[in-house]
């Protein structure tokens, strides 16, 4: 069986994860580094359960929250969110077989590396377990800003200066939440709310000081819930708010990164503009598996 980790044990895991600036990170040791972090911070608030395939000298770790728990990912409630980190195919093939983890369950897979797919398929099909369809596999890239500095938030290309930049606020939470695309539900607004009040942000405002452009930072270090008001694009207000989340990453010591998915064609124009990079090693899908026993999508 999989070792699951002692609070003590995960101050030697976080210590043992040393992120590059030089060359492309593994987002998955990032994840691993931030939800770690979080967690022994006390900025994680529900059980999170960490599983490597032996101890010390790991080379595969698990990660999901307690089974208990309303999905941390709002837009599949019912599910456990279940990470991954590995070395190499054995050490993966040996943990999902050791894991205590339960497979027939709905379960979604964060940001998983396309380079373990044949992998997970060859463990469900062993499992005796429906493999993923098309239909639920969301392909992303992983874009990294490799940097250690950030380009002046003054040159930033927008039609007037009568904007601020600054985190957003709570109570702006319900309009963040309805926004999003997997959004506008009770759950997915307590966990906009939750990030907010937790993690770093950035967030343009108008002169009347209302939003207009924002971008959060998940708990497990990766930026997501970027968008800009219909009514104020063009402006460049995205790239003034990831400009300000960039310099604030940096300034925790943060490796900022994101995920792009593929149909997100101007998120890469934008992006790209910005300094972040990406190459075929980040490729990673969010996976939904046994979509039938999930109770929404």
């Amino acid at each position: 069986m999989a070792r699951s980790l002692a609070r003590s044990e995960l101050e030697q895991l976080v210590d043992s994860l040393v992120l590059s600036w030089d060359d492309m990170a593994s987002h998955t040791k990032a994840m691993l580094y931030c939800t770690v972090r979080h967690y022994l911070d006390g900025k994680i608030p529900w059980k999170i359960t960490f599983e490597v395939d032996r101890w010390p000298d790991y080379t595969a770790v698990l990660w999901t929250h307690d089974k208990e728990e309303t999905s941390v990912l709002a837009f599949e409630e019912g599910s456990s969110a279940v990470f991954l980190h590995w070395t190499s195919e054995d050490c993966l093939r040996q943990l999902l077989i050791s894991t205590s983890v339960d497979w027939t369950r709905p379960v979604l897979l964060v940001a998983f590396p396309l380079s373990g797919l044949s992998i997970l398929r060859e463990h469900l099909e062993n499992q005796g377990l429906p493999l993923p369809a098309a239909e639920d596999m969301f392909p992303c890239d992983t874009a990294y800003y490799l940097h250690k500095t950030c380009p002046s938030l003054e040159k930033v290309d927008r039609t007037d200066d009568k904007v601020t930049v600054a985190p957003l606020q709570p109570e702006h939470s319900h309009l963040v939440s309805s926004t999003w695309r997997h959004g506008g539900t009770p759950e997915s607004e307590e966990r906009t709310h939750y990030h907010i009040t937790t993690f770093p942000s950035a967030c343009v405002y108008d002169q009347d000081g209302n939003p207009v452009s924002w971008i959060l930072l998940n708990y497990y270090g990766s930026q997501g819930l970027g968008y800009t008001l219909p009514d104020n694009r063009g402006r460049g207000y995205f790239q003034l708010a990831s400009k300000y989340l960039i310099s604030t990453c940096l300034q925790k010591g943060y490796l900022p990164f994101l995920f792009i998915e593929d149909y997100n064609e101007p998120s890469r124009i934008i992006h790209r503009k910005l300094g972040y990079s990406w190459n075929e090693a980040g490729r990673c899908a969010y996976i939904r598996l046994n979509k039938n026993k999930f109770k929404s999508s």
